[in-house]
């Protein structure tokens, strides 16, 4: 077993029942015992390293639950007799400890040497630290991501932290509603934090970011392309601290949340249906947010499949013009550049699904004639009315 402290409260260890969750546990705990293969939490200078598993845990998240490559984390720190523990939850004004340990497994009060049972040891640890999570319940009314990074860096010496969160941060100047989605991954997003000291002192600290855009509702769900927006913000973030940063892609199934305590939600954008009377109907507007990458006029892989069915949808001689808009930010030059690009950009991608060059024409307008106002009396950016102007309108004139 390992010693350890308990600083919070939570509920007694529960052991998932799942036959395959114990297969692929004791097949983690055969791989990384003796550590040299699980590039993990391996004690490289004799002194020890603490493995940080740090969670968000709020309502709008999946259950915190251990990926493999987590648990294999978890299994290489054991296999040092060296390592140390400590799980981190968010809280309601800063994240808190709930435990702080070694990570030594014994029999009684000796190091267990024998094989077979410390794999035992360390299936049961594992399953142990998996309940811990199960439990946690960090009771915020904000998802915090930064703050837990924060915490992770606070950690004296080396470190591996296993980050457990959605990364739909909802407080402070990195909230995503507050930036747009149209910037989430933007590299000026994390040049601006540097700027203002938001980024913690991460050097020294593998991190492994887990669950990003895993979500439960009242949230809705990302689509790929914001998905992946996210992993690239918080990768940049971390890298930005000096930390040696990747992202655990495998999905969270760890189901319903244990908090209930109401957290903001944030708007995702949606493709509209394509639909032959939908089409005809018009305008269709396609959120650039889905479509294209931040400040960017490529169309991602995603829209193909949506302007094909588009195009294939027209009435024959049918004639489309193509409407680019921006939400209010930046100059307006850039805007009215950037709009005419993504314009084109569909465009293009029209024409190469068999709508004639000559029945498309396209047009640029920034913020110039936005689709709803973005801006409240004061001045501030209204994050869903931006969300919408950020848009390209096919507006379809029948011959």
């Amino acid at each position: 077993m390992t010693r350890r402290r308990r600083l919070g409260d939570h509920g007694g260890p529960r052991r998932p029942k799942a036959a395959k969750a114990l297969f692929m546990i004791t097949t983690a705990v055969a791989a990384c015992l003796g550590a040299a293969a699980c590039g993990g939490a391996r004690d490289r200078t004799g002194t020890g390293v603490t493995l940080v598993i740090a969670v968000t845990a709020v309502a709008t998240e999946q259950r915190p639950t251990l990926t493999a490559a987590a648990r294999a984390e978890v299994a290489a720190a054991l296999g040092t007799d060296r390592g140390r523990l400590r799980i981190v939850i968010g809280g309601v004004e800063r994240p808190r400890v709930l435990e702080d340990g070694d990570m030594r497994l014994r029999r009684g009060t000796q190091v267990e040497h024998d094989t077979a049972r410390r794999a035992e040891l360390t299936r049961q640890e594992v399953l142990r630290i998996g309940a811990v999570l199960g439990d946690a319940d960090s009771a915020a009314a904000e998802l915090d991501l930064v703050g837990l990074l924060d915490a992770v860096a606070r950690v004296p010496g080396p470190a591996t932290a296993v980050v457990i969160s959605s990364g739909l941060q909802t407080s402070g100047p990195l909230a995503v509603a507050a930036l747009g989605w149209d910037r989430i991954g933007a590299a000026e997003v994390v040049d601006q934090a540097v700027r203002d000291g938001l980024v913690p002192d991460l050097r020294g600290k593998r991190v492994v970011l887990s669950g990003l855009g895993e979500v439960r509702r009242p949230q809705e769900p990302l689509p790929a392309p914001l998905r992946d927006r996210l992993a690239a913000m918080w990768t940049r973030f971390c890298q930005a601290g000096g930390g040696d940063c990747s992202v655990d892609t495998e999905p969270l199934a760890g189901g319903e949340p244990r908090s209930t305590t109401p957290v903001p939600t944030v708007a995702i954008p949606q493709l509209p249906a394509i639909t032959a009377p939908a089409v005809a109907a018009g305008p269709v507007e396609l959120p650039s947010d889905i479509l294209f990458g931040p400040d960017s006029a490529a169309l991602l892989p995603e829209a193909d499949p949506l302007l094909a069915g588009f195009a294939a949808a027209l009435p024959a001689g049918a004639r489309v013009h193509l409407l680019g808009r921006t939400a209010s930010v930046g100059a307006p030059d850039s805007a009215r550049a950037l709009s005419l690009g993504r314009a084109r950009a569909v465009g293009d991608a029209l024409a190469a699904h068999g709508v004639p060059a000559a029945a498309l024409t396209v047009e640029g307008l920034g913020f110039d004639a936005p689709l709803v106002p973005d801006r409240d009396p004061g001045g501030v950016l209204i994050p869903a009315a931006a969300q919408r102007n950020r848009s390209v309108s096919l507006i379809v004139t029948r011959p």
